[in-house]
């Protein structure tokens, strides 16, 4: 199976939210080497001022597949970025999960994932789970399962783009 989330997805979500010149978000990119890592997320004011709205940091492996996709957000009181949540990467010989893990401001780290989706190929079909952290009882429960009938790597392009 090829590379799943690489540094042409995360270039491709970046031109198609930037291209959009009727958005009130203003897009600023991070490049080096050809490689997105990081945006800066502006909302224009009606009085035409910039405020900054959110960041999205970016990581990949030595493959050039997307490892961690960190989301801060603008604190206008303390004029300073704040963690928010952080997507995790993990790939598999059949596929790959996402883990989604918010931040902790009183332990400054983030907790354990919250939501973990599990994308598997199977006989060119993908199997989608997702399942959420039951904090009560310290373990995670299935919330959505579904079966598509196409190849991993067909959703991920529509998923990403």
């Amino acid at each position: 199976m090829e590379s799943i989330i690489t540094i042409a997805t995360v270039l491709t979500m970046y031109f198609n939210a930037a291209n959009d010149v009727n958005a009130p978000y203003l897009y600023n990119s991070d490049f080096e080497d050809g490689v997105i890592h990081k945006i800066e997320v502006y909302e224009q004011k009606a009085d035409n001022q910039m405020c900054a709205k959110m960041e999205y940091r970016y990581s990949y492996d030595d493959q050039g597949r997307l490892t961690t996709r960190e989301v801060v957000r603008w604190d206008s009181e303390r004029q300073t970025w704040v963690n928010d949540v952080r997507h995790t990467y993990k790939y598999y010989k059949n596929g790959y999960n996402v883990e989604i893990s918010k931040w902790d401001a009183a332990k400054q780290t983030y907790d354990l994932p919250s939501e973990v989706t599990l994308y598997r190929e199977v006989a060119s079909m993908t199997s989608v789970k997702t399942y959420r952290m039951n904090a009560e009882k310290n373990d995670m429960f299935l919330v959505n399962s579904l079966l598509c009938m196409e190849p991993l790597d067909a959703i991920s392009d529509r998923l990403f783009a």
